[in-house]
C-alpha cells in the first residue's frame, strides 16, 4: 500500500501569528530564528520522503504531497495551498486561538498558587502590587503574555520596582488578550507528554514522558526520552488525559502537548506542576515522545 508523503510548514511562530490576528507576515527576524530550530525539529517529524515548505518554496512544489504544518494557522495553510499540497481538515483559527491561549490553561488546569489570567491594566497593577507567596524568587511575579514561543513574551517584575518600561511591556501584551501572572519560580526538572488527538475524540494517542531543557528565559534547549518518577508519570498521563477532553469539548483535534515541571519552594520542598503550558500544536520534542508524528484521524 502507498504511503503519504507530506509537505509540511514548520511555523514556529505560530503563536505569534495567532496573537496578532488576519494578515500576519512573519518578520525577517523570526524567519530568521525559525531557521535556527526548524532543522532539529524536522529531523524529528519528517519521515523519508517528505519535504519542508516556506516563503520561498515554489508554487505547485508539492503537487502530489499531503499537507501538514506545525500549526495549521491561516498563513501555513495559504503557503500549503500556494504549494499545491493536498489539504487535510484542521480545526478554525479561532478554535486555535482559543485553545492556544494561556487562559484557556488557566482555566480548566491546576496553577501555580496565587497564578491567574487576568485581563485589564488596573486588574494586573493590582495583582502585581501584591506580594507574591514566598517561594517566589526574588520576591518577584512573572507576567507572560496570552500566546508565547521560546520564552518570549515573558517578564520577571517586582511589585517594588514596576517602572514604566514595566507597564508598556504589559500594555503591548494586554492587546494580545491579557498576560498570565503567576510567581518566579525556581524550576527543578522540566517535563512534557505529547498526544495525537482524533476529530472523534477517541481512541487518544499518547507518546512518553520526556525532559525538556530551557534556558532561564524559557527557551528551549533540547528534548529526551525521561527517566521521570512513577508519580510524575503517572499525574502527568492523568492530566494530558484531561486536556484532551478539554481540547476536544472545544471542538480541535490534532496534536497537543502538555508542559509540566517540578519546583523547589522556600523550604527546599520540591513540587509537582501538572499544567504549565498547553499546547494545541505539535512541538519541539514532539517527535520525541512519538518518535515519529503520528496521523491523525
Amino acid at each position: 500500500m502507498a504511503t503519504d508523503r507530506f509537505a509540511w510548514v514548520l511555523n514556529l511562530d505560530a503563536d505569534l501569528e495567532l496573537a496578532m490576528g488576519p494578515g500576519y507576515t512573519p518578520r525577517r527576524s523570526v524567519r530568521e530564528a525559525m531557521r535556527t530550530f526548524a532543522p532539529v525539529l524536522a529531523g524529528t517529524l519528517l519521515a523519508p520522503g517528505d519535504i519542508v515548505i516556506d516563503e520561498s518554496s515554489q508554487p505547485g512544489c508539492a503537487l502530489g504531497f499531503v499537507g501538514r504544518a506545525f500549526c495549521p494557522t491561516p498563513h501555513a495553510r495559504a503557503l500549503l495551498a500556494k504549494a499545491c499540497a493536498t489539504a487535510t481538515p484542521h480545526p478554525p483559527v479561532e478554535v486555535l486561538r482559543r485553545v492556544n491561549s494561556r487562559a484557556f490553561c488557566a482555566e480548566f488546569f491546576p496553577h501555580l498558587p496565587e497564578a491567574s489570567f487576568v485581563l485589564g491594566l488596573e486588574r494586573v497593577r493590582v495583582k502585581l502590587a501584591t506580594a507574591p507567596p514566598p517561594f517566589s524568587l526574588g520576591g518577584a511575579w512573572r507576567v507572560k503574555s496570552a500566546f508565547g514561543m521560546s520564552g518570549r513574551g515573558q517578564r520577571v517584575v517586582s511589585p517594588r520596582t514596576i517602572g514604566d518600561a514595566d507597564l508598556a511591556f504589559i500594555r503591548s501584551l494586554l492587546e494580545q488578550g491579557g498576560v498570565q501572572i503567576e510567581p518566579n519560580v525556581a524550576i527543578v526538572q522540566e517535563y512534557g507528554l505529547h498526544g495525537m488527538l482524533s476529530r472523534a475524540g477517541a481512541p487518544l494517542e499518547l507518546g512518553a514522558v520526556v525532559e525538556q531543557r530551557c534556558d532561564a528565559r524559557g527557551a528551549w534547549l533540547s528534548t529526551a526520552r525521561a527517566s521521570a518518577p512513577n508519580d510524575v508519570v503517572s499525574r502527568l498521563t492523568e492530566q494530558a488525559k484531561q486536556v484532551a477532553f478539554a481540547l476536544f469539548r472545544e471542538g480541535y483535534f490534532g496534536p497537543f502537548g502538555v508542559d509540566a515541571y517540578t519546583y523547589r519552594d522556600e523550604l527546599a520542598d520540591i513540587h509537582f506542576h501538572p499544567s504549565s503550558e498547553v499546547n494545541a500544536r505539535y512541538s519541539m520534542g514532539f517527535g520525541i515522545g512519538f518518535a515519529r508524528a503520528p496521523d491523525a484521524a
